[in-house]
């Protein structure tokens, strides 16, 4: 994932020195990659509302050829031609967010690779260099080569630090957001402040899937419908879960990302209601005439003449 870390590193540096916090600079990053992907959302939302309106239609089919799978599959996808209907078109948003959150995640641990762009000799020297002041203080030192070694060291550097090993041009980076540090990685064993992360993460979750639901409810079947619900009680744990395994920067990328998301989805929603738009399988219908109900309006415009 590296051709998606470096970029996010390069934007995510550039942030930081621009704001001078770690927490804004990655609340700034993801409002900027929730307006890139602004117009997948759109889609995702118009896809269901066309959905919405071709559902009564899809009933249909599927009542109809339900012991007949081949010709239900076939009826279903020239439904969706003749509309112009994917119904796999709301799934990209939700796909592309997982590479996001892998680059995003190894940006956080790395930060000395991809944001400060350090060779690994650069980051072996700049390590020697804090564990010398470490050592000094009679602290731990820092292997830089383990999970967590190259954010220890981008918390431990100072200016003095990074003068002496050349790198006077590169500010620290200061990882304290509202008291948490987004660094760390908060612990199932050990409450702390750092269970914020986790909590929010998986609130925010269950919201933004609850409204998602919400709309996916008026355009599927009971099946369907069942799955989602399902899937709205799974998901806020299994964010809750990743945010535990992972440094609560990615979890404040997610919390930030789903609080921007039920915003998008309640605007969204809210527009196309206001705007509806016009349902060919309904205007067919009004359009089309009832049996008989010509010669019953001639007999009565007869009766109101003869009256």
């Amino acid at each position: 994932m590296g051709f998606i870390s470096a970029p996010f590193g390069s934007l995510l540096f550039w942030l930081n020195n621009l704001v001078g916090n770690y927490g804004l600079a990655l609340i700034i990053f993801t409002v900027l990659v929730r307006i890139i992907l602004l117009p997948l959302t759109v889609k995702q939302q118009k896809s269901m509302q066309e959905m919405q309106k071709i559902n009564p239609e899809l009933a249909k089919i599927k009542e109809k050829y339900k012991n007949d799978k081949d010709k239900l599959n076939e009826e279903m996808m020239k439904l969706y031609k003749e509309h112009n209907v994917n119904p796999a078109g709301g799934c990209l948003p939700v796909l592309i967010q997982f590479p996001i959150i892998i680059g995003l995640y190894q940006v956080i641990i790395k930060p000395l690779t991809y944001m400060f762009k350090l060779a690994p000799e650069k980051i072996a020297e700049l390590t020697v260099k804090v564990n010398e002041v470490l050592a000094a203080g009679g602290k731990p030192l820092i292997d830089a080569a383990d999970y967590n070694g190259q954010i220890m060291v981008a918390q431990s550097v100072n200016t003095d630090i990074l003068n002496s090993v050349g790198l006077g041009n590169i500010t620290p980076i200061n990882f304290n957001f509202l008291g948490i540090n987004l660094g760390d990685t908060p612990s199932m064993s050990l409450i702390t402040a750092l269970w914020v992360i986790p909590v929010l993460a998986a609130v925010t979750t269950y919201l933004s899937t609850k409204i998602s639901m919400a709309q996916t409810n008026n355009t599927s079947d009971d099946q369907t419908a069942a799955t989602m619900k399902t899937m709205n009680m799974i998901f806020p744990f299994m964010t809750a879960w990743f945010a535990f395994k992972m440094p609560a920067g990615v979890g404040l990328y997610w919390i930030m990302g789903n609080i921007i998301q039920i915003v998008q989805q309640y605007s969204l929603n809210r527009y196309f209601k206001s705007k509806p738009a016009e349902n060919p399988l309904v205007i067919e219908k009004e359009h089309k005439p009832n049996k008989g109900g010509g010669k019953k309006n001639e007999k009565r415009e007869s009766k109101r003449k003869d009256g």
